[in-house]
């Protein structure tokens, strides 16, 4: 989020606003939440690929998109 918070500065979205700093942070918690959601729906589409496989005993795809929907930041 902070990089998200920074880029909104740069781009002068930063305003001394509460209404606004609480906006611009509820829309870098959105984009992080898709961010993460993407990067496990990779790892979701890799496990449908080595099902069957020996691939990708341990940690699966699977386990990979599991930590990613879990992790708080």
């Amino acid at each position: 989020m902070n990089d998200i918070l920074r880029w909104a500065k740069e781009a002068d979205l930063w305003m001394t606003s509460d209404e606004r700093i609480a906006a611009v942070e509820r829309f870098a918690a959105l984009v992080r939440a898709d961010e993460k959601e993407q990067c496990a729906q990779v790892c979701d589409e890799m496990e449908k690929r080595a099902e069957g496989t020996e691939c990708c005993k341990w940690p699966t795809p699977a386990d990979c998109a599991g930590a990613i929907r879990e992790r708080k930041s």
